[in-house]
């Protein structure tokens, strides 16, 4: 049987996000994170964290990283709205305003290259769809994040795999949260 028809398994899991998360970035990487808007910062939590509870401080190099938001880096956003008075957006909140810089920022922090790209979708299910999808036969490590209402980032790394040891993913798993 090809992996292209063996169910998701999740390696590992970390959807929660606890009051001190900030700390525990720093701890994860080694380091406080530079010019990351919380966006960003986010991202490297929950990605760092879910790696560490598997045991791993990187990631496979054929495995896919996908970054998925309601609405990405609203919080730089909002700033970049507001700094609009003073006459126009930081060099930085621009910046920090890109999902694209959580996308290079976690590949250095998990010492990776590779296929990486965010969505935008109101819908985690149709997100955690397509890229199960996309990643057919890889592993996939999978992300929810968001910065505002509310910060949430939650991530799964996942393989297709017949390890019924290992429990079973599907999309309406990543909509749980």
């Amino acid at each position: 049987m090809t992996t292209a028809f063996l169910p998701w398994r999740v390696v590992a899991c970390h959807v929660e996000l606890p009051a001190d998360w900030r700390e525990r970035l720093v701890r994860n990487l080694g380091e406080r994170p530079r010019r990351l808007g919380v966006f960003g910062e986010l991202a490297l939590y929950g990605a760092t964290a879910c790696l560490a509870q598997a045991g791993v401080a990187t990631l496979p190099g054929r495995a896919m990283l996908r970054v998925a938001s309601r609405s990405a880096c609203a919080s730089a956003t909002v700033a970049a709205l507001e700094q609009l008075e003073s006459g126009g957006p930081q060099p930085f909140t621009f910046l920090q305003g890109q999902p694209s810089q959580s996308l290079a920022a976690l590949s250095r922090a998990l010492r990776w290259q590779g296929d990486a790209s965010f969505l935008i979708d109101e819908a985690p299910e149709q997100a955690a769809r397509l890229a199960c999808c996309e990643a057919a036969g890889r592993e996939l490590l999978l992300g929810w994040v968001n910065d505002l209402p509310q910060a949430e980032t939650r991530w799964y790394w996942l393989r297709q795999s017949a390890d019924e040891r290992l429990p079973v993913f599907t999309p309406e798993t990543f909509q749980a949260f």
